[in-house]
């Protein structure tokens, strides 16, 4: 059974999505074909059990950017890796679309809400994702896209991620610019902002770049981030402003952005 629709994919997200199942490009890499999962090919509309749910083999390869063809192994992880959460974690091998040797891993996990500790949610988090420096432009904000809105319908409450670069780091990583543009935020210490007096009480990274974008750009550093699932959050705006960008020809997406 399909996940059920809320009122704000109703409203806001509903259009977006029907886009995007569209789109030649979601055709083409991201419509639930040729999966196997721990050995076994997934039959189109086949069930598939996640974190107290069944999701369906379109939605399970949306929710964790899973591309046609692609191999998964799904594990539960008892501790935390480096900076992803323990959880239930899904390793992905696809050598036409993510970038060699890497492998893409996604996953949920359990924490306590971020504005009530007395409630437990769910979140998904990005370990790791990078696409080939040949894949099509615009495959990672569809990818995107098409994960938060599952995540959404799924019930999740965050996408949890660290945006990796800044100076220093090299011109491979520039999560720390790309992922911001999706709608994720963190918070900043106002230390960070001494060379920058103008920008004292930009509290968020999203405030610093509605502010000045070029200064996030230049300085900003890799740090955990989040992306607000719920309804008519920050994060939706920013991202649905940013989708219909791409869509429009205006995306600056040419290289992995992870």
């Amino acid at each position: 059974m399909p996940l059920e629709p809320t009122d704000f994919y109703r409203s806001h997200l509903r259009s977006l999505h029907v886009a995007l199942l569209r789109h030649p490009i979601g055709i083409a890499h991201l419509s639930g074909r040729g999966i196997r999962l721990d050995g076994r090919t997934l039959v189109p509309g086949e069930l598939i059990h996640g974190m107290d749910r069944m999701i369906s083999t379109l939605e399970f390869a949306h929710l964790f950017t899973v591309f046609n063809g692609s191999r998964v192994h799904a594990q539960f992880a008892r501790k935390p890796l480096h900076d992803a959460p323990a959880g239930l974690y899904f390793s992905i091998i696809n050598n036409g679309i993510i970038q060699s040797p890497n492998k893409n891993r996604l996953g949920l996990y359990r924490a306590r809400d971020k504005h009530d500790s007395t409630l437990i949610v769910k979140n998904m988090h990005i370990d790791c994702i990078c696409l080939a420096h040949h894949a099509p432009p615009g495959l990672g904000t569809i990818a995107f896209a098409l994960s938060a809105i599952t995540a959404h319908l799924a019930g999740l409450s965050h996408i949890s991620l660290v945006a990796a670069g800044g100076p220093g780091a090299g011109k491979r990583y520039v999560g720390y610019r790309i992922w911001p543009k999706f709608g994720f935020d963190a918070d900043i210490a106002s230390d960070e902002l001494a060379a920058a007096p103008y920008l004292q009480g930009c509290q968020t990274i999203q405030k610093i770049l509605a502010r000045d974008p070029a200064w996030w750009d230049a300085h900003g550093t890799q740090r955990m981030m989040l992306f607000d699932l719920a309804p008519h959050s920050t994060s939706w705006g920013k991202l649905l402003r940013y989708v219909r960008k791409v869509f429009n020809g205006g995306s600056d997406e040419h290289r992995p952005f992870a």
